[in-house]
């Protein structure tokens, strides 16, 4: 028989449950950004160590979404403007590549564009009944279903490295201007024709002014809410 040499993976860990549930939190704002993470209080509500709650911050500060400060502690990450223009130039860059990937290597059937064309039905109905948490995810889902059919491992784990900031800043978007969740229909369907139209450079060219337009209504929004000079 031979040596055990390793133990059993658990299906899931806690660790795992405890990132879910702050990652959940800080995405939809019921963590505020800059608010102040306390190790000792987030594990006595949730009846954990506090080992498990350093590794879920340590995680979640790889993500982009928290921030540790020597002799201060950690932090709900505030974006300021430089971090709103990397985070939508790169993302910009990868939705624009998959979509070239797509057309070019014609990885994209017209069962994938009435998916796609559901994710904006669907998304339709969030801004119609003002549920802008589905809403963000509905967007996001639509972004990353075009990513996943790039048929690149590396340009989706990538994309998806920024999904949870870009959350965070969608969902804080939709609820400081309210005439904002209309520019998501609209934006999906230019995304749309240019890929039914086969045009490469098209959805480039329209996905970098998406981009450059949202990352300045961010950087507004972040300054209107005095974010600016915070954490």
């Amino acid at each position: 028989m031979e040596a055990q040499l390793f133990d059993r993976i658990q299906p899931r860990t806690l660790r795992a449950e405890i990132v879910d549930v702050l990652r959940d939190a800080i995405v939809s704002g019921k963590l505020e950004s800059g608010e102040h993470l306390k190790e000792s209080v987030i594990a006595e509500q949730m009846s954990v160590s506090r080992i498990p709650v350093r590794e879920a911050f340590q995680q979640l500060e790889q993500e982009g979404l928290i921030v540790s400060i020597p002799n201060q502690g950690s932090f709900v990450k505030v974006f300021d403007e430089k971090d709103i223009r990397e985070i939508f130039t790169l993302r910009g860059a990868l939705e624009s590549l998959a979509c070239e990937l797509v057309l070019s290597n014609d990885l994209l059937q017209p069962e994938d564009l009435e998916h796609l064309e559901g994710y904006v039905d669907q998304q339709r109905e969030a801004i119609d009944a003002g549920d802008f948490d589905r809403l963000t995810k509905l967007d996001m889902d639509f972004h990353e279903f075009i990513c996943r059919n790039s048929e690149s491992e590396r340009l989706l784990k990538t994309w998806r490295s920024l999904r949870a900031q870009i959350q965070v800043l969608f969902l804080q978007r939709f609820r400081t201007y309210d005439w904002i969740p209309e520019t998501v229909e609209t934006d999906h369907s230019a995304i749309m024709e240019a890929l039914r139209q086969g045009d490469v450079q098209r959805v480039a060219q329209v996905h970098k002014e998406i981009n450059a337009r949202v990352a300045e209504e961010c950087i507004q929004m972040t300054l209107a809410m005095g974010y600016e000079n915070e954490t």
